[in-house]
Parts: structure tokens; sequence; C-alpha cells
């Protein structure tokens, strides 16, 4: 396991990663860049392979990006 999350971070190359239990589970959180929803099998597919694992996936983003989005939406209510 050990080379395996040494490996996954060393690739993946996250802002942060935090490890705990969580409702009795073993769990990682990875904040990291997707910059492609075709990205998402290339970082969840080696935790489904190597552990069976349950992955999710939570798009977000910081405050310039809501900046940048806020207008388009507001838009879209008034439109």
């Amino acid at each position: 396991m050990g080379k395996f999350i040494e490996h996954t971070l060393s690739d993946l190359k996250p802002e942060a990663a935090y490890f705990a239990a969580d409702g009795g589970w073993r769990t990682v959180y990875l904040f990291l860049e997707v910059k492609d929803s075709s990205d998402m099998p290339y970082v969840a597919e080696r935790f489904f392979f190597a552990f069976n694992a349950t992955v999710e996936l939570i798009p977000v983003m910081n405050v310039d990006e809501l900046k940048k989005g806020l207008p388009r939406a507001m838009a879209a209510l008034a439109g």
C-alpha cells in the first residue's frame, strides 16, 4: 500500500492529501486539478483496480472561477 500511495501522490501531484477513517473505512481525500472530465478515469481507475475502492469525485472551484461563472449564472436566472 505504501508504494501505491507514494507512486499515486508522485503521479497525480495533489495540492493536498489527507488520510482518515470515515464511517469505519480507510479514506483518502485528494485535492487535485482535473482539467478535463476525460482525466477522471485516469485518477479513479487506479483505486478501483488496486483496492476495489469506492471513488467519489466532487468538482469544486476557487474564488476566481466563481467570479467568472457567476455573471453567466445570474444572466440565465434573469433571462
